[in-house]
């Protein structure tokens, strides 16, 4: 992993400014009385309010990218050109730039999101229902990053407008990145029911297996860039580290040799409310037979992603406490290693190339976040969503998630879903998308306006699944009117055999 010339200041500052990006939720998805045990990802009840009685996920992917900071002009892109091998886009401005950036005062935020979803399965049970899932994660994220820093990452030190001019920042700059593997376990069971008032309770638990992680923090900096090769210092309090699998001293990658490099645990807990059409039922079903009971409308509260993983191999950290630092020539200096990296921030900033840099373990915490769902029946099949995601900040060294509120109407069939959910990021930036379910398969993105050129080109948000779903109430495989499970059928069937015997 090479180090640019213009990467110390971010480094220091905040990490993944390039690729600065949004997350969606697979809103179009993951409300759908559908998801199986797509749904525990944002509530573990999902599983056992859900239509289907078993729900086996083959493969799935989740991809979504998007930006506040820099996009393509609509009028200048085509989607078409990211399929090509060697895609070329208008260039425009002295550097024959193929982008554009939002210059704003307003502090940048972070998150990106790359999921695969491996094999996973659910089974629900009347009032109880299992579910085990494994997915493979890459994430990262930046809060309260600055504009001049944002900037400076594109343009280089040499943008003479932010030149000469101290800059203060002391609001808690937060960034992370995290790669590891997730095994999960939901259970969910029904804890109330009276009449048509209905209350269900889960939880997840995830084992955590961490494949690399790094972060940064600072809680302050005083800083002067007076001309392209020169950084001033005043003050600076702040943390950074990064535990990764290659060789710090020259970037040969360690994989396989060196595979898990931090583990953790993390879980997920939620509640449902619902206001059935119909009174209550203590009936047993077999599996096949179980009745999917509707609801005028249902109420879940969740929290998500609660957890962290502690790196404790080949770990290399940096601590900044109140120093300074006047850097002559910084930009010209060859910072191609993190070993190099490290110990050039730390004789600067101490006169002692290792006196700031240890090698101690760190924790990096999840995502976390609290939920609150409302799922209404507008009329047979139709139903209509509303979700908030509010971030819930655990730890200094910490992956933020952005909020977001989303309004998600969705046509429901047995063999075909179609949903457009409508989202504002950071309860501010618009997002319209698409999802359809075709029997087996998914497909949606919470962004559909990067496929089309409907708005400038700031990312795009992508996903689809493969599933075996068996939803409640079709018994395949049993002959025509043969009750397949009905408790009360078969003690019927069985008076009628002592009846006929006598």
């Amino acid at each position: 992993m090479l180090v640019s010339k213009n990467a110390l200041l971010l480094f220091l500052f905040i990490m993944v400014v390039n690729s600065i990006t949004i997350a969606q939720e697979m809103n179009g998805y993951v409300h759908s009385n559908y998801s199986g045990i797509t749904g525990a990802q944002i509530n573990p009840t999902a599983i056992v309010n859900s239509r289907l009685y078993s729900d086996f996920n083959i493969i799935g992917l989740h991809v979504n990218a998007d930006n506040d900071f820099v996009y393509l002009s609509k009028d200048e892109y085509k989607f078409k050109r990211f399929l090509s091998k060697s895609p070329e886009f208008p260039k425009h401005g002295e550097d024959n730039r193929v982008f554009y950036d939002h210059f704003t005062v307003d502090p940048k935020n972070a998150f990106a999101q790359v999921k695969l979803l491996g094999p996973s399965y659910m089974y629900t049970n009347n009032d109880k229902a299992i579910g085990f899932s494994t997915s493979i994660r890459n994430i990262a994220s930046g809060d309260n990053i600055s504009y001049e820093i944002a900037k400076f990452g594109i343009e280089g030190f040499d943008y003479y407008p932010l030149q000469r001019i101290n800059f203060i920042n002391n609001k808690d700059v937060k960034a992370g990145a995290l790669s590891f593997a997730e095994i999960s376990a939901t259970y969910a069971q029904v804890i109330y029911k009276s009449n048509m008032d209905h209350l269900t309770a889960g939880i997840t638990l995830k084992g955590l297996l961490g494949f690399g992680g790094s972060y940064i923090y600072m809680d302050n900096v005083d800083y002067i860039v007076p001309n392209n090769d020169t950084l001033i210092v005043n003050n600076i309090n702040g943390k950074a580290g990064v535990s990764l699998p290659i060789d710090y001293t020259n970037n040969e990658v360690l994989f396989p040799d060196k595979v898990v490099l931090g583990t953790g645990l993390g879980f997920d807990i939620g509640v449902t409310y619902q206001l059935k059409m119909k009174g209550h039922t203590n009936k047993r079903y077999a599996a096949c037979q179980q009745p999917f009971e509707d609801y005028y409308y249902k109420i879940g509260l969740s929290l998500i992603d609660i957890g962290y993983i502690k790196f404790k191999k080949n770990t290399q950290q940096i601590d900044l406490v109140n120093r300074n630092a006047y850097w002559i020539d910084f930009a010209n200096q060859d910072l191609e290693t993190v070993d190099v990296l490290f110990k050039a921030v730390s004789q600067q900033f101490s006169g002692d190339s290792n006196q700031l840099v240890n090698n101690s373990a760190f924790s990096i915490y999840l995502p976390s976040a609290i939920s609150l769902q409302y799922d209404m029946r507008i009329q047979q099949s139709v139903y209509i969503n509303a979700t908030i995601i509010h971030p819930l900040v655990l730890n200094e060294y910490t992956i933020v998630r952005p909020p977001q509120i989303s309004i998600t109407p969705r046509i429901e069939k047995d063999k075909f879903e179609l949903a457009v959910p409508f989202s504002l990021y950071k309860y501010r930036y618009p997002r319209v998308g698409l999802s359809a379910r075709f029997g087996k398969f998914i497909i949606g993105t919470d962004k559909l306006g990067g496929f089309f050129g409907l708005n400038d080109f700031s990312g795009l948000d992508l996903y689809f699944m493969v599933k075996l779903p068996l939803i409640k109430g079709q018994c395949h495989g049993i002959k025509k009117g043969f009750n397949c499970g009905n408790m009360e059928y078969r003690q019927y069937l069985r008076s009628t055999k002592r009846l006929r015997s006598l």
